[in-house]
């Protein structure tokens, strides 16, 4: 299924049911005092996250909800039924925004629930208006009317690892690796469109790790798969950043300081506290002095590197390890 992570719904509670006039008709009781109920409260807009959903594609498909009305108020003092909420799933990390694009809340844990757009309320029936003056009102109050909200979704992936890297350094291979998840893989970039999830699981844990898009020069001004996903890095705990090791070793740092540079241009607000591992990826086409050299440069600019090969495993296991330290 395609990969959604922003869409604009309108959602509209439920207006409350009217209130009735009405007067108690009964044998021998030929003029019985009032008794219109009054009306149902409306059903509310609820949003509830589910960690089995990792996309908003159910609500690109769906753009306008609306919630029941509540009924109207019935005779001999009987209160109109409320109308039925409308609950609309959302993945764990969905952030709501007004039109005018300003936060309202941040959906962050799992089952979690906000009431959008509150129902309206019911209106009084006949028999609440009595009074001293007026015992035997001959009107009621109509329910309270509710208005169309339209708002803005944005879903920021919540995962305790973030694969960051250009196209083709072998972000989606690694998290197969670790994970045994399938993402898409081919010899070509961009072969990755949309984050995947995949889970580490390790001995007193499970460890869940995205793999963002690939992310060339110039994505935080809209480049290529541009802003969309980069969003999703500022979730993540912790960072590995992947470069593919290559023939010149300084085109390798490039590629590194490239990428570093498009994360920071897009402002996370906390992106310099994040911890994150350079992993220097298809150690398999290169011989050790190759690497070795390659690692040295990145120690000179007090760079951590582990050198891997998702092609026949080597470093994997250090990997690993590493992990389970920093999540300790």
């Amino acid at each position: 299924m395609k990969f959604v992570d922003k869409v604009q719904i309108t959602v509209q509670s439920g207006s409350g049911g009217n209130g009735l006039v009405s007067f108690r008709r009964e044998k021998y009781i030929p003029k019985g005092g009032p008794d219109g109920g009054d009306g149902g409260i409306g059903g509310n807009i609820v949003f509830e996250t589910n960690h089995n959903l990792q996309s908003l594609m159910d609500l690109k498909l769906k753009k306008k909800y609306q919630a029941k009305n509540g009924e109207d108020g019935k005779s001999k003092n009987k209160t109109g039924l409320n109308g039925k909420d409308t609950i609309i799933k959302v993945p764990v990390g969905t952030q709501i925004y007004d039109s005018n694009k300003t936060l309202i809340v941040d959906l962050n844990q799992n089952h979690q629930k906000y009431i959008a757009a509150k129902g309206g309320k019911g209106g009084h029936g006949n028999s609440k208006l009595a009074t001293s003056v007026n015992r035997a009102p001959f009107h009621a109050k109509k329910g309270e009317k509710t208005s169309a909200l339209e708002l803005i979704l944005e879903l920021k992936l919540i995962a305790e690892i973030g694969l960051v890297g250009a196209p083709n350094a072998g972000k989606s291979t690694l998290l197969k690796v670790l994970t045994n998840s399938n993402p898409k893989i081919n010899n070509y970039p961009f072969t990755t469109l949309f984050p995947n999830l995949g889970t580490l699981n390790l001995n007193y844990k499970e460890v869940i790790i995205a793999d963002i898009p690939g992310i060339i020069e110039g994505a935080s001004k809209g480049k290529g798969l541009g802003q969309d996903f980069l969003r999703h890095i500022d979730r993540t705990k912790y960072i590995l950043h992947l470069v593919t090791i290559q023939e010149n070793i300084k085109d390798t740092f490039l590629e590194y300081t490239t990428i570093t540079k498009e994360i920071e241009n897009y402002k996370l607000s906390n992106i310099s506290q994040k911890k994150k591992l350079i992993l220097l990826t298809k150690s398999d086409l290169y011989n050790n002095d190759h690497i070795n050299k390659t690692s040295e440069l990145f120690l000179k600019n007090n760079l951590q590197t582990i050198s891997i090969s998702s092609f026949n495993k080597k470093g994997i296991t250090s990997l690993v390890e590493h992990i389970k330290k920093i999540l300790i």
